[in-house]
C-alpha cells in the first residue's frame, strides 16, 4: 500500500471562492493580480490614478486561509463597456477556478457596461481558457499593424477619388473636445447611420455586432481626454443627398507621437471602388500634417481584403492578441 501523503497543491485550497475586492484590500488584490510585490503594486495603482482608471470593480479567489490568490478587473470604458484584466493562470486547474472569478465580473458589471471584453496574449497558454471558463467567447486574433510617418515634410494629399468627396465629420473644435456629447446630434445621427450600414456583413469582428447599441460603440470610439481626432466621411457625388457611405476614425495620441486608425468601414454598395485606400490615405496625411511619427490600427486576422489594402501601404505587423467578448444585456 502506498502511503506516501500529498505535497501541498501550489494552487490553493480546493475549497476557494470568489468574493468581491474591498477597498482595504485593493493592494493585496493588485498584487495577486500582477503577481508582484508592494513597490509595483504601488506605481499600478498611481499610474491607474492618474489616467482616471477606476479600480472598484475586482473580484479575488480566496483560498481556506482568506488570502488573495488570483485576480479579475472589470476596468471601465466609454461605451457601457468593460475590459477584464486577470491574473495569468499557470495551468489548467488554476485557469477552472479564474474563470468563476471572471464570469462574476462580468456579470458584476452589468450596472455599467453591455459588453466585457479581454484582449490576450498568446504567450500565455491558459488565458484563453479561464475566459471561455467565464463565459467569454473568442471571436477574432487581431493583428496588431504600424507605419512610420515622414519626421520632416508631410505626406501630401491624395487626389480626389472620381464620384466622392471625403469630408470631416465635425469641426477641429467639436472632434477635439474630451465628451463626445459636444458632437452636434445631426453628426452623431449621420455617424451611427454610416457605422450601422459598414457593419453589414463586414469581415472585421463580425462577432461583435449586436452587443451594443451603436451610440454607445461611437462613444467607446470617441474615447476620452481631449485631442485631436481626425473623424473621415466619404459622401457620394452622385447621390442628390450625400449620404455619408464610409466613414474613417483617427486619433492623434496624448502625447502627439503616434496617430491610431480606429476604426475603418464602408457600406456595401461603396466596397471594391478604392475608397477605403482613399479615405486611409487622407487619414496618413492629416497625422503626418500633425506631425505624428507613426500610425498604428488593429485588424481582424480573418480581414484578407484589409490586410491586403494595409499590406499595400506599408503597415507591418508588430503583435497580435486573441479578442473574447461576452455580451451583458439582459
Amino acid at each position: 500500500m502506498n502511503t506516501a501523503q500529498p505535497s501541498p497543491s501550489p494552487h490553493g485550497s480546493d475549497d476557494a471562492r470568489v468574493e468581491r475586492v474591498r477597498s482595504e484590500r485593493l493592494p493585496e488584490a493588485i498584487g495577486a493580480l500582477l503577481g508582484a510585490g508592494p513597490a509595483a503594486c504601488e506605481r499600478f495603482v498611481r499610474q491607474a490614478a492618474h489616467a482616471r482608471v477606476r479600480l472598484d470593480f475586482g473580484w479575488a479567489i480566496v483560498d481556506a486561509t482568506g488570502r488573495y490568490r488570483m485576480a479579475v478587473f472589470a476596468i471601465p470604458s466609454p461605451g457601457r463597456a468593460v475590459m477584464l484584466l486577470a491574473t495569468h493562470p499557470r495551468d489548467a486547474i488554476e485557469a477552472e477556478r479564474l474563470g468563476k472569478a471572471i464570469d462574476q465580473a462580468a456579470v458584476g458589471s452589468r450596472e455599467i457596461a453591455d459588453i466585457a471584453q479581454a484582449l490576450l496574449d498568446p504567450a500565455h497558454a491558459y488565458d484563453p481558457s479561464a475566459f471561455q471558463a467565464g463565459g467569454l467567447v473568442a471571436i477574432a486574433t487581431l493583428d496588431y499593424l504600424e507605419r512610420s510617418l515622414p519626421r520632416a515634410g508631410v505626406l501630401p494629399k491624395p487626389a480626389p477619388l472620381e464620384g466622392w468627396a471625403i469630408e470631416s465629420a465635425a469641426s477641429p473644435e467639436a472632434l477635439g473636445y474630451d465628451d463626445p456629447s459636444r458632437l452636434p446630434p445631426a453628426t452623431v445621427a449621420e455617424i451611427v447611420r454610416v457605422l450601422e450600414s459598414s457593419y453589414i456583413a463586414t469581415q472585421d469582428c463580425p462577432g461583435l455586432a449586436g452587443l451594443r447599441k451603436t451610440e454607445d460603440v461611437l462613444v467607446g470610439h470617441f474615447g476620452t481626454g481631449a485631442r485631436p481626432r481626425f473623424w473621415l466621411l466619404a459622401r457620394d457625388l452622385h447621390d442628390p443627398q450625400r449620404h455619408a457611405r464610409g466613414v474613417a476614425l483617427v486619433h492623434v495620441s496624448h502625447d502627439g507621437a503616434t496617430a491610431e486608425l480606429v476604426y475603418l468601414g464602408l457600406a456595401p454598395e461603396a466596397r471594391g471602388k478604392g475608397l477605403a485606400r482613399a479615405m486611409l490615405l487622407h487619414g496618413l496625411s492629416l497625422a503626418s500634417a500633425a506631425r505624428c511619427t507613426s500610425m498604428q490600427l488593429a485588424v481582424d486576422a480573418k480581414n484578407h481584403a484589409a490586410r491586403k489594402l494595409y499590406d499595400a501601404l506599408g503597415f507591418r505587423k508588430t503583435s497580435a492578441r486573441l479578442a473574447l467578448v461576452r455580451g451583458l444585456r439582459v
